[in-house]
């Protein structure tokens, strides 16, 4: 019995012996790995306790916490309870990478693999054999992006990264939804777009669309300019339309000024119209209007203008007579009477009508003679009066020549006299009128 109560004191006392006295061993894969034993109730350091290979005695009253760490690792804490039993070496892995992330602007915010997870700074951490992708947004500025491995033939993470955004970033949303943006120059695309405007330059972007005129804005990114907007609505409204015109080398007018020969890109503002006036001697002026306003036709794209050949050009002649007053000497072997007979043969052989006829005032007036075209009204008549003096008698001779357009809208009238205009023209049929009186008066 007295044997017994001894091995059963002896057992007692060899196991709190070994309680108390327990050691391991503690090794990272590291050689440069510190090991670091923590406070009890904190993650705060109490003893640096070496690196690479470390021999600790557990306590029995802690919980025997130890931290190893390495730059660009997540740190290992490991817990070592003196009531349990442990091997006496324990090997610690160390193989998730650590990398410190900060950006600026501080409200930047941070995602990795697309989930926010802060902003102004986080830990990223990368499992073996994997990767990560970090993205910093914020709006008004481009985004950057990184993507970082823990693979064993990829570039080895950094301790840190700090990210900042310069580069300034503009939501462009576009209508028509298919028109074509370009930057500086070169497309980026059809329809909404981000525009990318680097730090310390400028990018020009231009929006197209065939039949609408184009968009053209600058917008900087340097110190003292105004912030790019974080959106800018562009909305094509005005409408542009390619005019070519047969024969190529025809006016084309706009409000009465001259804007270019067969050629021209029409600008039609929105809620408006504007008339087109296309005209070169010889053919039938073109007039035609184009509208970009609600419930009309919309514009075309490109227009082409045929113009018809204007008989009443190829009808007369040029001729510097025409609404000129002429005066005719009569030769003095004609007596006043026989003057005014030869006068009155030849212009009724031209006229129908003599309006007024007065020989003692020595005064003439023809009918105006009306020939209708498809494009115009022309109107001739012929005034003489005496041209003379005391010396000699002589006849002034004036050849009138007028044209009216004709606008498809208004019926003209010979007697419309505000809608003529003199005409540098004669009717073939009144050619040579001139030069016959001055033949048979003066000789």
């Amino acid at each position: 019995m007295h044997s017994k109560s001894l091995l059963t004191a002896f057992l007692f006392i060899a196991s709190t012996v070994f309680t108390f006295s327990q050691k391991i061993q503690l090794t990272a894969n590291h050689s440069d790995a510190k090991f670091i034993l923590l406070n009890d109730y904190d993650d705060s350091d109490k003893q640096e306790l070496g690196t690479g290979t470390v021999e600790i005695k557990l306590e029995k009253d802690s919980k025997n916490r130890v931290k190893i760490v390495k730059p660009g690792y997540q740190s290992v804490i490991k817990e070592y309870n003196k009531d349990l039993k442990w091997d006496k070496e324990q090997r610690i892995t160390l193989d998730t990478r650590q990398v410190d992330i900060t950006a600026e602007p501080f409200d930047a915010e941070i995602y990795v693999d697309g989930r926010v997870i802060g902003t102004k700074a986080i830990f990223l951490y990368i499992a073996k054999d994997r990767f990560l992708t970090v993205e910093i947004k914020k709006p008004g500025f481009a985004p950057v992006s990184k993507v970082y491995y823990n693979q064993a033939d990829k570039e080895t993470p950094p301790f840190k990264e700090h990210f900042v955004l310069k580069d300034r970033q503009v939501r462009l949303e576009v209508t028509p939804a298919d028109a074509t943006v370009s930057a500086n120059g070169t497309s980026v695309g059809r329809g909404n777009q981000d525009i990318k405007i680097p730090f310390g330059d400028c990018v020009t972007v231009t929006v197209t669309k065939e039949g609408f005129v184009n968009y053209e804005k600058v917008h900087c990114n340097k110190d003292g300019d105004p912030e790019p907007p974080v959106r800018d609505k562009v909305t094509l409204e005005d409408r542009l339309v390619k005019i070519t015109t047969a024969p190529n080398d025809a006016s084309i007018e706009i409000a009465g000024k001259r804007v270019g020969n067969g050629s021209y890109d029409l600008k039609v503002p929105k809620n408006a119209c504007v008339e087109v006036r296309v005209s070169k001697d010889g053919f039938i002026r073109y007039i035609k209007n184009y509208c970009n306003q609600a419930n009309m036709q919309e514009p075309p794209t490109a227009d082409f203008l045929e113009m018809q050949v204007d008989e009443a050009y190829t009808s007369s002649v040029s001729s510097d007579l025409a609404n000129v007053r002429i005066t005719v000497p009569i030769n003095p072997i004609h007596t006043p009477e026989d003057a005014w007979k030869i006068l009155s043969g030849i212009v009724t052989g031209y006229f129908d009508i003599l309006e007024t006829v007065d020989f003692n005032t020595r005064y003439l007036t023809t009918s105006w003679q009306v020939q209708n075209f498809q494009s115009s009204i022309i109107r001739t008549r012929l005034v003489v009066s005496n041209g003379g003096n005391s010396n000699q008698e002589a006849y002034s001779v004036k050849l009138i020549s007028q044209e009216a357009f004709l606008d498809g809208k208004n019926q003209v009238t010979v007697k419309d006299d505000e809608k003529f205009d003199d005409w540098a023209r004669i009717l073939k049929k009144y050619d040579g009128l001139i030069q016959e009186i001055q033949a048979r008066l003066q000789n």
